[in-house]
């Protein structure tokens, strides 16, 4: 029973063994196939992945789109103040550069509702020629503007009363008298409240009736820029 069972163990023991060389070589083999096949391909995987959840990203545009032509609210065709405001709309967001006589002056940029301001822009003497033009965030610049322009005229217009002179004095059939005198074209005349109109040479007249006693004239001419010039005189009535 001894012998019979020692012989029954080694023919175990060499069966294990022979199963352990298989398994062994099994593993050899899967390792080999796994270096050689496996992980390039693994490689390959592993980019094709990549490159799919690249596709999957969304695509980034290139912004070309210009943004809207500014608008410039309305400006004073004439101003004796050589400071100026000037406000408008554009797209909100982008910079608005301002042009004054054909140069770059000011740039702002608009708020969120597209408003903008320019604040103080001064002006010379004369015309002074104003638009603008905005550009957005990547850079894309708009049309100009409508240009707008603005004179700036700080000298007070002409007026003259040489008819009556200061202190003339005037009886019974002189009233109405006539007042007459020279300014400029396109003023706005107006003698003791009433309108006068100013001839294209800049002459002048009015009847006026006069009451007994000192009567005051007071002439105001005021040009389009709201420069102004006042003539006073007195002239005596009696009936």
């Amino acid at each position: 029973m001894t012998r019979h069972g020692s012989r029954l163990e080694r023919k175990r023991e060499k069966e294990s063994l022979r199963q352990a060389f298989k398994y062994l070589f099994l593993v050899f083999v899967l390792l080999f196939l796994l270096i050689r096949f496996g992980l390039p391909a693994l490689i390959r995987m592993a980019a094709f992945l990549g490159d799919l959840r690249s596709t999957n990203q969304p695509i980034e545009q290139s912004d070309t789109l210009a943004p809207p032509t500014p608008r410039l609210n309305s400006l004073p065709s004439a101003t004796n103040s050589a400071e100026l405001a000037i406000a408008g709309t554009s797209e909100a967001g982008s910079s608005v550069q301002l042009f004054l006589r054909g140069i770059s002056a000011e740039e702002t940029i608009t708020d969120t509702d597209g408003q903008f301001q320019f604040s103080n822009i001064h002006l010379r003497e004369g015309d002074n020629d104003v638009f603008a033009q905005a550009k957005d965030q990547a850079g894309n610049t708009s049309q100009a503007s409508a240009s707008q322009t603005v004179n700036l005229d700080t000298e007070v217009p002409l007026l003259t009363i040489d008819s009556p002179k200061n202190g003339d004095r005037f009886f019974d059939k002189d009233s109405p008298i006539t007042i007459s005198g020279k300014s400029e074209d396109g003023v706005n005349l107006t003698i003791n409240g009433r309108f006068v109109l100013v001839r294209s040479d800049g002459s002048f007249s009015l009847q006026l009736s006069l009451n007994g006693g000192d009567n005051k004239i007071e002439a105001l001419a005021r040009d389009r820029a709201g420069n102004e010039t006042k003539v006073s005189l007195t002239v005596n009535y009696t009936p």
